[in-house]
């Protein structure tokens, strides 16, 4: 491979793609080609426990465009994305799925909508309506975090499949946090991105590895990583509370007063319990997520653990 730094890097993170990695090379070769594009293809395994990493040596024996990088353990795909965006080396860097949904031939609309606007950062590109209705009820969730947490303009919505300029890069991977969410990161550090309309495929092998409970995950990350939210809020809940048991206590001392029969204290006494106890257990969940985080971030562990590159480029530019 050439050492000059290409127009454009593409990273895609891999798990169980070892079906679906041809194919996409393929397609992206041929965009590439078709445009004129000096390009870099940047496959970060996962730790895939199938043949994936076999199939991305393979590939990176057969082209000068494909850089093949094997993590140790998983990581997870928005840690394996910042480790391709490290060593990135194009004036623009593309992210994308391993999985085809990503289509390799809508990366022109991309890259076209930021040649027209030199003023843009980065374009996300997003779909007008998902196949699924629980990933739609997924979908907006994940929107509402976005915007509440890390401040996401109402309306934007974010995606891995993304094409984002140099600068915007660099930041990325300059905030070597140890718990990164790519997307909220991207519009809070640059200031203007926008969504772009694409055609999506169809995942012709295997089936997706996200689950309700990674996305559930992601929110609690998004909130944990990026708000005080969550802590405001068990602030407000134990206000609350306080004062309904303030309120209610007087209500029981007036009836006294008035000689009127008080109500066998068992039920209160229960209910109280179940609902204080039941936020002080919220609560504490709440911190919990938030001390992960932060021992995550101050033990400075490595961000991820390399187990072999096909191929080590020079360090990028800031060209």
């Amino acid at each position: 491979m050439t050492h000059s730094s290409p127009d454009l890097s593409i990273v895609v993170p891999c798990f169980r793609s070892e079906k679906s990695l041809g194919p996409l090379v393929a397609d992206l070769d041929d965009v590439c080609a078709h445009h004129g594009w000096r390009h870099e293809i940047i496959l970060v395994n996962d730790a895939s426990p199938d043949a994936t990493w076999a199939k991305i040596e393979e590939l990176a024996r057969q082209s000068d465009h494909v850089i093949g990088i094997d993590l140790l353990s998983n990581h997870g795909q928005p840690m394996a994305t910042m480790c391709g965006l490290s060593i990135a080396r194009g004036r623009l860097i593309a992210t994308m799925d391993d999985d085809l949904e990503h289509r390799p031939d809508q990366l022109p609309a991309l890259i076209a909508r930021l040649d027209e606007d030199d003023e843009l950062d980065a374009v996300v590109a997003t779909w007008p309506v998902e196949r699924s209705r629980l990933r739609n009820v997924g979908t907006r969730v994940h929107s509402f975090a976005d915007r509440v947490a890390w401040g996401t303009p109402r309306g934007f919505r974010h995606t891995a499949f993304r094409v984002m300029r140099r600068p915007v890069c660099n930041a990325l991977v300059a905030s070597e946090t140890r718990s990164p969410v790519v997307g909220p990161m991207l519009t809070r550090l640059a200031g203007r991105v926008e969504n772009v309309e694409v055609d999506t495929g169809q995942r012709t092998h295997g089936h997706s590895g996200f689950t309700t409970r990674d996305g559930i995950r992601r929110v609690a990350l998004n909130f944990s990583s990026g708000s005080t939210a969550p802590l405001k809020l068990m602030s407000i809940t134990g206000f609350t509370l306080a004062v309904i048991g303030f309120v209610t206590g007087a209500l029981l001392l007036t009836r006294w007063v008035a000689g009127a029969d008080s109500p066998a204290g068992w039920l209160s006494v229960m209910l109280t319990v179940l609902v204080i106890g039941g936020a002080n257990l919220m609560a504490i969940g709440v911190l919990g997520g938030y001390a992960e985080v932060i021992v995550r971030e101050v033990r400075r562990s490595p961000r991820w653990s390399v187990r072999t590159i096909t191929e080590g480029p020079p360090e990028p530019d800031d060209g």
